[in-house]
């Protein structure tokens, strides 16, 4: 009876010892393969992280950038460069010539009405490209778009690109020709840039462009808004540099305060610095006499991605009769 008793004892433990090692692999197995599948989930999300270019039309470098601002926001942002996009060498017996391009054609229309059905976009179509002597098919040609600050460098890249698109004569559009389109937005400025390349060389065409709608029927700088004989906004051009002022004729005041501002027509978005005069009259000074006075201020650097500005200037006086008065000015002018 003990030995039986002893016996079943025995197996039991042995049973559990067995159960608890079974336990104990399984939990090592388990804690492998979830650290083997966060390592590879790890990995792919490094791979998808590192990849710059996307994979675009006819398997041929496209891609865009977001920018570090919007397009409403006051402080420039820097996009950063992309690389020379070079295609494989010549194949035996194409041509072994530099493309060197002709002067593309580009057209500027609304967007589709289905793509831009609050009418704030316009398209740029790049097309009729072609070059001095006959290239080899493998010959990239890579259209960028950015605002007037995107640029060639010497080594090739291109920096403040929007977006981007590459083509070769192996891989044109439908059709078999070589075009580009690309949607922006309106009323702003914006610059174009194509790049072909191959192993003999390289050239490039720049194109400044924009779309107005709003802008349309703004008188360009420099011009006036208002009547300089009482109240009036002055764009003048400095060295370059637009100068935006408030004039204002007046009689003997006791008090005047004018101030100068200028915004986006279609966002409301400051483009000018906003800038003020005032006087009060103090029983230690004199009277403000009559003249003219003046307050002048100069684009944002945001304000010079746009195409055109609404001018606004307040006035507020008072006579030494105690007579108070205001009005206020505004209208449009285009920048470019």
């Amino acid at each position: 009876m003990f030995k039986e008793k002893f016996s079943r004892n025995v197996w039991f433990q042995f049973q559990k010892n067995k159960s608890m090692e079974r336990m104990f692999y399984l939990s090592l197995l388990y804690l492998f393969l979830f650290f083997s599948l966060l390592f590879i989930n790890c990995s792919e999300n490094k791979n998808d992280s590192d990849q710059t270019n996307t994979i675009g039309l006819l398997g041929l470098a496209s891609g865009s950038q977001v920018e570090s601002v919007s397009d409403d926001d006051q402080t420039g942002g820097l996009l950063p460069p992309i690389p020379p996009v070079v295609g494989p060498p010549a194949a035996p017996g194409q041509p072994l010539n530099a493309p060197i391009l002709n002067d593309p054609q580009t057209q500027v229309n609304n967007a589709p009405g289905a793509d831009d059905p609050y009418g704030l976009y316009g398209r740029i179509l790049i097309d009729n490209i072609s070059f001095q002597l006959p290239i080899h098919n493998h010959t990239t040609i890579t259209a960028y778009i950015g605002k007037r600050n995107l640029r060639l460098e010497q080594d090739g890249t291109v920096v403040n690109a929007i977006t981007y698109h590459t083509l070769t004569p192996s891989t044109p559009n439908p059709g078999g020709t070589i075009w580009f389109i690309f949607t922006h937005r309106s009323n702003q400025k914006h610059k174009l840039i194509l790049v072909a390349r191959n192993e003999f060389g390289s050239s490039s065409k720049e194109i400044n462009f924009f779309h107005n709608r709003d802008c349309v029927n703004a008188p360009l700088v420099p011009a006036t808004v208002g009547n300089c004989d009482d109240h009036c906004i002055e764009t003048i051009n400095v060295a370059g540099a637009l100068e935006f002022k408030a004039k204002y004729k007046h009689h003997e005041l006791t008090y005047l305060a004018i101030d100068i501002n200028g915004t986006s027509p279609r966002t409301g978005l400051n483009l000018l610095e906003f800038n003020e005069f005032s006087y009060i009259w103090d029983p230690l000074i004199p009277p403000l006499l009559p003249g003219v006075s003046s307050v002048s201020t100069i684009l944002l650097p945001v304000g010079s991605d746009y195409m055109c500005v609404d001018l606004q200037s307040f006035v507020t006086k008072e006579d030494n009769d105690g007579n108070f008065d205001s009005r206020y000015l505004t209208g449009r002018i285009r920048l470019e």
